[in-house]
């Protein structure tokens, strides 16, 4: 009964996970003004994008310590506070290294509220992971396409009205946290932290699972940052497009994604999970690459929105696989996942950077494609070696 009760209260997590999202994009959404305001290019302006992964890094990692001192209201009530707090220093910083510092704490309350709700699904769904976790993450991507709109709303060049889109969500999420507040939440037993013993026992439970799982999600999670972080840049220098439309285009790409995962998260209920990841992941590698070969601002608008619709369900399944571990390991397993998309995210979009900086825009956006041929990579691997017989 208590297990039915927890299950039934995720619904509490929905609203709180708008504003992770709309921060998740908060730096591809002001880089280009804030590099015109700091009068600096893609290799400074990618640092902001790595100190929220960085700071999000340090968060995930410390998750399954939090769990073990603090019930799920507190650990996630307190990030709450620390997401606010940090989020309004940003927006005062008086400088970009101050930015920067303030912001990494930013992703480090903002990679807690985002992984922990994943954590405590994974727990309380068991088998029905998959399913449960697009239901989840499609109010976090919901999130991600408020996100550009709330910023295109403040925002305008040569001024500091960025400042604004570090505040709209920082005084969001106060009223949004609320239902956490109030309803019953299942305190994780035998939740273990991340140790050399804990992590030899999920190599030894399935090596090949967890590492092409891993190796999967490192890439998938550093295409997914790499397109909206630069794609605002690519969109204004390459095709000269306004800001506000440029924003509409990466509104429209999350948009996808969005309904994808309302459209494809029933499918998971009577299909092989498997069997919509492969389809899904090779759809986004192959748009990803035509799209901007064709140097065509028609083409742009349409089809990266489509690369949303395609990327819906990647993350969602991947992260799925967690609950193939034992119970006791499978939060830690989620955990690690997290982890290593995180350091993904951070390293690999800022060598996109320098590739748009010092090569070119069309080759840098191109080149993302290559990370979706490493997730379909890593996928037949792992029906070869391990999900075969699935």
């Amino acid at each position: 009964m208590e297990s039915n009760r927890a299950e039934n209260n995720i619904w509490a997590f929905y609203p709180l996970m708008l504003v992770p999202g709309i921060v998740l994009l908060l730096a591809p959404s002001t880089v280009e003004t804030i590099m015109k305001f700091y009068h600096f290019h893609e290799s400074l302006g990618g640092l902001l994008q790595v100190a929220y992964f960085t700071g999000g890094l340090v968060g995930i990692l410390a998750i399954t310590l939090l769990m073990q001192k603090f019930d799920p209201r507190r650990l996630l009530l307190s990030q709450v506070a620390l997401l606010v707090g940090s989020l309004l220093a940003a927006s005062f910083a008086p400088s970009y290294p101050f930015l920067l510092f303030f912001y990494m704490i930013s992703g480090l309350a903002n990679g807690i509220l985002i992984t922990f709700p994943g954590v405590y699904v994974t727990q309380v769904s068991g088998e029905s992971s998959h399913h449960a976790q697009t239901i989840l993450y499609s109010f976090f991507s919901l999130g991600v396409v408020i996100g550009p709109l709330l910023t295109a709303l403040v925002i305008h060049d040569h001024t500091s009205a960025w400042r604004w889109a570090f505040r709209a969500p920082a005084l969001l999420i106060i009223p949004l946290s609320l239902p956490v507040a109030f309803v019953s939440l299942k305190e994780l037993d035998g939740v273990k932290a991340i140790s050399r013993r804990t992590i030899r026992a999920i190599v030894d439970f399935n090596s090949s699972l967890f590492f092409g799982l891993l190796a999967a999600l490192l890439f998938y999670i550093a295409a997914e940052t790499a397109v909206s972080m630069w794609l605002i840049t690519y969109l204004k220098e390459q095709h000269h497009m306004g800001l506000g439309a440029a924003h509409w285009v990466l509104t429209g790409l999350w948009l996808g994604l969005t309904i994808g995962r309302w459209v494809f998260g029933p499918l998971l209920k009577r299909t092989n999970p498997f069997n919509v990841l492969v389809p899904l992941s090779i759809a986004a590698g192959v748009t990803l690459l035509v799209a901007p070969l064709t140097n065509s601002k028609e083409a742009a608008i349409l089809m990266y929105p489509l690369v949303g619709l395609f990327y819906s369900c990647i993350y969602p399944i991947l992260v799925g696989y967690a609950s193939w571990f034992p119970d006791d390991l499978s939060s830690l397993v989620f955990t690690l996942f997290l982890s290593v998309g995180a350091f993904g995210g951070a390293v690999l979009p800022y060598l996109i950077g320098l590739i748009n900086q010092y090569v070119g825009l069309v080759v840098g956006m191109c080149s993302i494609s290559v990370l979706l041929a490493g997730v379909a990579a890593c996928l037949f691997w792992l029906h070869s070696t391990v999900m075969g017989g699935e």
